[in-house]
């Protein structure tokens, strides 16, 4: 592996990430989820990223945060993508206007614990609005919180739950929730064919009791989320995809170099020797390393945005350039990534579709991550806004 991020860089965070790759593809073939690796990266203090120094931390910026995905979705993305919402909502916490409410969040987060997320709904609301039928509602003096949600990346493996629901006024509250409390159904059925074990399924609340003091707040439904937030979780999907094509990058060397034997009609009687695969390895390198650039570069926009609020500076403008950024990318490396990963099978005869190898993980991988959202309406927004200056959309793709 080679590192992206400084924390990859240190010793003890490498032999981590090298244990973690090691099972990875064996891990997958056999359905396993990586219940110990998330918990593995928890205690090593990784999922405090971004706390400052002086809180435990190491600092992090977006753009470093996410170089630390590429590596991490390098060794395994199904535990990297399980920490989406994590990393999101401990940006989040770090902000939080009320200082009480920063502190207990952080010593949460310093204590190793991992943030899930139950936000997205299935039925007629169409994806990526606001519209939510989970409720948080007063009931005989306290608070109940009632709903289905779906999409739940990562909830199976957390301690806390981020949850989107209504509240009277046409307003959406988040609502921290403890995964074990009595109510909370979290329900493995996520069967996606790809990034199969990141607990992508169904959470129930069900009466679930919430304390006043585990709702982070509420802002009229229609409100645009703070600036950055959804830029940076769109952005993490392609973080994950630039890890893979690392990976795609390298097995396919290790493939030729693992070939006894070539076709009669190759240009070399020996594969490792073969112009041919040399440059189709050469290629899925370069597509892997100009992912990361995109995806580190959009991450400094995203930082550019960050900074601005808060600072009290406008952000207008900041944040219609990390959009246009974020987009480019996911426009960009949904088809570089799939072809990459189709290309891997290039450098091998007919036993490269073996199941023992499981080289279709890659390619299952990244379509799977791409689905997220599509292409070309993203692509069709940007081409509006520069033909005819019509403003993006402002919903939780962009």
């Amino acid at each position: 592996m080679r590192a992206a991020s400084r924390t990859a860089a240190e010793p003890g965070v490498a032999t981590l990430l090298a244990d973690i790759a090691a099972g990875a593809a064996e891990r997958e073939r056999l359905d396993v989820s990586p219940f110990d690796q998330v918990a593995a990266v928890a205690r090593a203090g990784l999922g405090a990223l971004s706390l400052p120094v002086d809180e435990g931390g190491r600092g992090a910026s977006v753009r470093e945060v996410l170089a630390f995905v590429v590596d991490l979705a390098e060794a395994d993305p199904i535990v990297a993508h399980v920490l989406r919402t994590h990393y999101s909502q401990v940006i989040g916490f770090l902000r939080h206007p009320d200082p009480d409410v920063r502190r207990r969040w952080v010593d949460e987060i310093r204590a190793g614990k991992v943030f899930g997320n139950a936000i997205s709904e299935t039925g007629p609301s169409a994806a990526g609005g606001h519209e939510f039928d989970t409720r948080l509602d007063e009931v005989d003096g306290r608070l109940v919180l009632s709903g289905t949600k779906y999409y739940s990346t990562g909830t199976l493996y957390a301690d806390w739950i981020a949850v989107a629901a209504r509240v009277e006024g046409d307003r959406v509250a988040t609502v921290m929730v403890p995964a074990d409390r009595a109510g909370v159904d979290v329900v493995d059925d996520w069967d996606g064919m790809g990034q199969g074990r990141t607990g992508t399924g169904t959470t129930a609340f069900t009466d679930v009791a919430v304390e006043p003091a585990d709702v982070l707040g509420a802002r009229p439904r229609l409100e645009p989320r703070p600036p950055g937030d959804v830029a940076f979780l769109q952005l993490y999907l392609h973080a994950l995809v630039a890890g893979i094509l690392r990976s795609v990058a390298t097995d396919a060397a290790g493939v030729v170099r693992s070939r006894s034997r070539t076709f009669e009609h190759a240009p070399t009687p020996d594969a490792v020797d073969d112009p041919i695969l040399q440059e189709t390895v050469g290629r899925l390198s370069a597509a892997a390393w100009v992912a990361e650039s995109a995806v580190l570069t959009a991450a400094d926009a995203i930082d550019a945005v960050m900074e601005a609020w808060a600072k009290g500076e406008p952000t207008e403008d900041l944040l219609l350039a990390a959009s246009l950024a974020h987009v480019s990318v996911k426009v960009h490396l949904d088809r570089v990534g799939l072809d990459a990963a189709t290309a891997l099978f290039d450098v091998g005869g007919a036993s490269a579709s073996s199941r023992v190898r499981n080289l279709d993980r890659h390619w299952r991988n990244i379509r799977t991550i791409t689905l997220h959202n599509p292409a070309s309406y993203k692509a069709a927004a940007v081409g509006r806004h520069l033909i005819a200056g019509t403003p993006l959309p402002t919903n939780g793709y962009f």
